[in-house]
């Protein structure tokens, strides 16, 4: 691809001036994933993206994959797990163990933020309640239920595959989320605790992986549950979640670096298991230090 090309590709999807203004740097990432076994269709995938949020999922997608081509790490695309319908984005063998790792944007454009404040008073949360930026902790949640759908990650899962969801939550809470909300979303308050401070940590909130609720925490249960509906619950089968943060958080920067942090789910895999993916994958994604 050349930059003419690229360039076309950004203004078909929307893109105006300041993010034109990636388009150089972007190009060698563009190339260099080209040339690291992606599926023959894979830019024409990409050119065809038709607008702001399709481009900005795309180029997540081509962000990471860059990562792992900078550090000549293979990964599968597009790959099926048994009898699933749906394709999971990426697979990274690692010493007989198979990562797969599906990659999302999460978004707070405001026609999305509307659909997820609609699912909440849905819930029945209080209109005048949604704004909290408590409940996008709740956002976050119902998004990654979403992208573990049991249509792509086969349950219950296989013992040598681990089930990843890659989410950049750099514009949650208008840029200003950090570590701490993020395995408060998944690992709870009292993991928030330990790691952080009890002032990072909210008591009525459960973690996507915790299996027991308080009373406290039983209306929150309670949505996530509703959420669910009779589809397996996540901690079932999805044994972490990689925590992307982009530099610069810019929704019009299309080139960024990346750095992540991953919340393990111990109820499916210890902590051998889980120091050795998270050391392999932070020579090939830094560590996220806030």
């Amino acid at each position: 691809m050349n930059l003419v090309q690229l360039e076309t590709i950004i203004r078909q999807a929307g893109g105006r001036a300041f993010a034109l203004d990636y388009a150089e740097a972007l190009l060698a990432k563009v190339n260099r994933v080209a040339n690291h076994q992606v599926p023959a269709n894979y830019l024409t995938q990409f050119s065809r993206s038709g607008n702001e949020g399709d481009l900005r999922g795309r180029l997540l997608e081509i962000n990471l994959i860059n990562c792992f081509a900078e550090s000549k790490v293979p990964l599968t695309y597009e790959v099926k797990q048994g009898n699933t319908s749906g394709d999971i984005d990426l697979l990274w063998g690692l010493g007989g163990i198979n990562v797969y790792i599906e990659v999302k944007l999460l978004r707070v454009a405001q026609e999305i933020r509307s659909s997820f404040d609609a699912q909440l008073v849905a819930s029945g949360i209080s209109a005048g309640h949604v704004g909290d930026e408590i409940y996008d902790v709740m956002r976050l949640q119902y998004t990654l239920i979403d992208k573990a759908t049991t249509r792509k990650f086969q349950y219950p899962p296989l013992a040598n595959n681990i089930n990843l969801i890659a989410i950049d939550v750099s514009e949650l809470q208008l840029g200003t989320v950090d570590a701490a909300d993020c395995i408060l979303a998944t690992l709870g308050s009292e993991q928030v605790s330990n790691y952080f401070s009890h002032f990072c940590a909210r008591s009525e909130v459960l973690g996507l992986f915790e299996i027991e609720s308080t009373l406290e925490q039983s209306y929150w249960a309670h949505l996530i549950n509703r959420k669910i509906a009779s589809s397996p619950h996540p901690r079932d089968y999805i044994h972490g979640v990689i925590f992307l943060f982009r530099d610069p958080k810019e929704s019009a920067a299309l080139s960024y670096s990346l750095r992540a942090c991953i919340a393990w789910n111990t109820n499916l895999i210890n902590k051998d298991l889980a120091t050795q993916i998270n050391t392999n994958f932070h020579k090939i994604v830094p560590f996220y230090t806030g």
